[in-house]
């Protein structure tokens, strides 16, 4: 783990948990809406515009779920970094990960460098 005062890895690590709690409800809300939804579709005659509309917010509401729980597993990911005592390296590289990155986004897996070249590749990490 990089050279990081303790109270500063306190304070991502809260973050971290913070926005682990706020990706857990907003997953629980999205779940909720899609199965609100469902019950309201299957219970009526949808046809027409009526029928696309009701698609493409279901459609929305899968892909928004979609990137909640990559984002959540991707904080899980940090915190569990964090207790292996690894939180803060590149995981491609293993350089430090500047503090200004991870302030930005704690879960930060990669230092930009690598993050540039998982991105031209079309892979994508936090």
């Amino acid at each position: 783990m990089q050279d990081m005062p303790e109270t500063t890895l306190n304070e991502l690590k809260d973050r971290l948990m913070a926005l682990a709690r706020e990706l857990s409800s907003q997953d629980q809300a999205l779940r909720s809406r899609l199965a609100a939804e469902d019950t309201a579709t299957s219970n009526t005659f949808v046809a027409g515009a009526e029928a696309a509309v009701a698609a493409e917010a279901d459609d929305e509401v899968l892909a928004m779920l979609h990137h909640e729980q990559a984002e959540a597993r991707e904080v899980r990911e940090a915190l569990q970094r964090l207790a292996d005592g690894c939180y803060g390296e590149c995981v491609s590289c293993g350089e430090a990960i500047p503090l200004a990155r991870l302030a930005v986004l704690p879960q930060a897996a990669t230092c930009v460098r690598c993050q540039d070249a998982a991105e031209h590749r079309g892979v994508t990490h936090a």
